[in-house]
């Protein structure tokens, strides 16, 4: 291949940056678009440049190459490493395969090892490149795409208006999903909701978890199906098969209930359409099929609910009492987590056989005036719209466990200090810095390890409200307390450099360069 790759050569060793470069034509298809001393200024130029490789010396100063890989591993997941070094100390091979760096330089450096080197890493890349937009790997992605592609069509046919039908039924076919040659029905399957799966990504687990456990016992069976998820159902469509067919599917769904219970811990509900034919009909089968769902739960119909079964008869309603409200409220500012578990308990209790849904609506507003009393944002502390999630909730008993956990998060969070805000925990931890540059032992991790912050977090900050570094940032304070200190006072050049947290004062004297344009010996001669 003819492709050309930009390299960044790292080494505090003018001599052997010279030698790796002099050998870089552009036969070999690399080009140097940049090279560094020590690692820090690497870091910027990857940071500016973006190169495919950054080739590093193992043993340099400041920051060694296996702590420059781990940054780039890290930072700049794209980029290839590879190492120059003649250290084969089991430590370094051990980090180094940790790191994943597959490609290797070591010293002495002569021609024939850098051409050989440059003509492997060549071919590597390529080989990488080439599975990755290969046309066989394109065509491989598309296939392993096409169960996306069907459950997407089918999910999208549920709503879809007219003009929308025919072409997604054409896709669909070309998938090879066929719904006009014989009967289905359609079931939509919910999961229940509890404390262990309030988490949206645990629940989306469960949700893969219970699905594959259903579609492991239709492959046992003789029907054929097809799966898909919608909003928070999950979606079977079961074709018919013989005269026994809805026997066959009470029994495989039955059995699915009793599985997953068993050996997931969690309830799920059913709720089956009519029998239905064709593409166009399965609007009108989602509908048949949620509303069984729907309804079952609201009158206690069991878990496996058919469209069949439905009355007709309304359900009666059912509020709060005012002593009821008066009770919750005073649990929610002053009681204990318990008390507050026990009144939604004799709540749920009245409701069993009634409409709960304006009940829901009731816990559910005091819940909002308990967090505006308290000045707290909600949708922040849940850290989702508290309507959408009500409308998500499918029984009482879930709907109970989630107002029991909103109730506790938001009295921890009126608890809580007011400065746990991005830009005052930014603000803590720059007056950290400032009393504690001097420290030739600071670090980010130190730093967090002091304040209770994660490094990406604090980079984060540091980003946003800085638009900067952290290493960035303390180099800034080091350098101005530098400056003040050799405009006003006779120290030598290294006392300054110890008084700015700096180990080596020719170190020192390359960082205050860069920040000032000058030696420290010159600015102070000009500044005298």
């Amino acid at each position: 291949m003819n492709n050309e790759y930009t390299m960044i050569l790292v080494d505090d060793e003018d001599e052997v940056r010279g030698r790796i470069s002099s050998r870089i034509s552009q036969a070999s298809g690399f080009r140097v678009v940049g090279t560094a001393g020590n690692g820090y200024d690497a870091l910027e130029l990857i940071d500016s440049l973006s190169p495919d490789v950054v080739l590093t010396d193992i043993k340099m100063p400041y920051i060694d190459g296996i702590e420059l890989a781990t940054i780039i591993r890290r930072e700049y997941p794209t980029v290839r490493v590879g190492f120059i070094t003649g250290y084969n100390e089991f430590d370094y091979a051990r980090q180094a395969v940790q790191l994943q760096v597959r490609s290797y330089l070591t010293k002495p450096l002569t021609e024939a090892d850098i051409i050989e080197f440059l003509t492997q890493l060549k071919t590597e890349l390529d080989q990488e490149y080439e599975n990755r937009y290969s046309r066989e790997s394109i065509l491989k992605e598309y296939k392993n795409s096409v169960p996306i592609l069907i459950e997407n069509s089918l999910a999208a046919l549920l709503t879809a208006a007219k003009a929308r039908v025919n072409p997604l039924v054409e896709q669909l076919k070309g998938y090879g999903v066929f719904l006009d040659d014989r009967p289905y029905v359609l079931s939509v399957v919910r999961i229940e909701r509890n404390s262990l799966h309030w988490d949206v990504l645990e629940f989306e687990k469960l949700k893969l978890s219970v699905r594959g456990n259903i579609e492991k016992s239709l492959g046992t069976s003789a029907l054929d199906f097809y799966s898909f998820l919608f909003h928070e159902f999950i979606i079977f469509i079961l074709k018919e098969n013989g005269t026994r067919f809805l026997q066959e599917v009470d029994s495989v769904l039955y059995q699915t209930i009793r599985t997953v219970e068993h050996f997931l811990k969690v309830r799920v509900f059913i709720g089956v359409s009519n029998l239905r034919k064709g593409f166009n009909d399965l609007g009108g089968a989602y509908e048949e099929a949620s509303r069984a769902y729907e309804t079952g739960r609201l009158q206690n119909l069991g878990q496996l609910v058919y469209a069949s079964q439905l009355s007709r008869q309304p359900m009666q309603s059912i509020t709060l009492t005012q002593a009821e409200t008066q009770d919750l409220q005073h649990a929610l500012r002053y009681g204990t987590p318990e008390q507050l578990a026990e009144l939604l308990n004799d709540v749920q209790k009245r409701a069993k056989t009634a409409d709960f849904r304006l009940l829901m609506m009731g816990i559910t507003n005091l819940l909002v005036h308990y967090a505006q009393a308290v000045g707290v944002e909600i949708q922040e502390v849940l850290s989702t719209d508290i309507l959408e999630t009500v409308l998500r909730i499918g029984s009482l008993e879930e709907f109970m466990g989630w107002a029991l956990q909103a109730g506790g998060q938001i009295r921890e969070e009126s608890q809580a200090e007011k400065r746990n805000n991005g830009a005052q925990l930014l603000e803590i931890v720059i007056q950290y810095l400032q009393a504690n540059f001097a420290n030739k032992n600071l670090t980010m991790q130190q730093v967090c390890d002091e304040k209770g912050l994660s490094v990406s977090y604090l980079s984060q900050l540091f980003k946003k409200y800085k638009n900067t570094t952290f290493v960035t940032f303390l180099t800034a304070i080091r350098m101005e307390y530098a400056q003040e200190k050799l405009r006003l006072s006779g120290k030598r050049i290294v006392e300054v450099a110890e008084a700015c947290g700096y180990r080596d004062v020719y170190y020192f004297s390359h960082c205050f360069k860069k920040h000032t344009g000058l030696s420290p010996k010159a600015y102070r001669e000009e500044h005298a």
